[in-house]
């Protein structure tokens, strides 16, 4: 099984890459045994089989990236926005984050983008973010 170490260099010449969620849960929390790559949805064909993958909807992602451990994870409010494209894993991922520090409107605006502004919606409003400002 490739980690993201690997995989992220290898293709960052060729498409948009980022360490995905499970790969931060598993630098900063210990809490997954296995690695994943997010790049957008139209490049997850040049990712090699051993690995997860995260889809990402829009284009970007990589310019608000979180470095952990000196490579690049995607940013809370991309994976937020990307997640209503990816497996039901990553959604039940998301209550081992801190959802407090997400910037509700940049998540909107990127979710707007991707096409998963509805289900995003459903998803914080199901975790208790209000999404109209006080």
């Amino acid at each position: 099984m490739s980690t993201c170490d690997e995989v992220y260099w290898d293709l960052r010449s060729i498409i948009e890459v980022v360490c995905g969620p499970l790969s931060m849960l598993r630098r900063v929390k210990g809490i997954t045994a296995i690695d994943d790559v997010a790049v957008h949805v139209d490049d997850v064909d040049k990712v090699p089989e051993d690995i997860g993958v995260f889809k990402v909807g829009v284009v970007g992602f990589s310019n608000r990236a979180i470095y952990v451990g000196g490579l690049p994870h995607i940013s809370l409010e991309d994976y937020v926005a990307s997640i209503p494209l990816n497996r039901e894993e990553y959604t039940r991922l998301l209550s081992n984050f801190n959802l407090g520090n997400l910037n509700i409107p940049l998540t909107l605006r990127l979710a707007e983008e991707a096409g998963t502004l509805k289900e995003v919606d459903r998803l914080l409003r199901a975790y208790g973010i209000n999404l109209q400002p006080e």
